[in-house]
């Protein structure tokens, strides 16, 4: 009987040690960004998403500027698209429900800058 409970129980210690805990999560986010129209803007931004703590693998998959959407590939283990969507914020753009710093959104290049900035 202690040998099918020495046998059970190494085979569970095997079973955690191979699978492990999960540390990582790669996602995709689509962000609502409507100001970011051109690759200046999306290069502020990329600079405001690489500055997040947790950031190291984060990039900026598409860029529509047409429709000022972002598709922002990242690791949900270390940042959320809250996380992302301030960022972007605290940049000088509006993004999902978080509205532009304006401080920042004054400061940024002239081909950026929202009319009335």
């Amino acid at each position: 009987m202690k040998s099918v409970a020495a046998l059970i129980l190494q085979a569970a210690v095997a079973a955690m040690l191979f699978t492990g805990c999960r540390v990582s999560d790669v996602r995709e986010a689509t962000i609502v960004a409507p100001d970011v129209r051109n690759e200046a803007c999306r290069q502020v931004v990329l600079k405001a998403l690489k500055a997040l703590p947790g950031s190291e693998s984060l990039e900026i998959v598409t860029a529509d500027f047409a429709t000022g959407t972002l598709v922002v590939r990242y690791d949900s283990m270390k940042v959320g698209t809250k996380n992302l969507e301030d960022a972007i914020a605290q940049a000088g753009f509006a993004a999902g429900p978080f509205p532009a710093n304006p401080e920042a959104a004054s400061k940024l290049p002239l081909e950026c800058r929202v009319a009335g900035d």
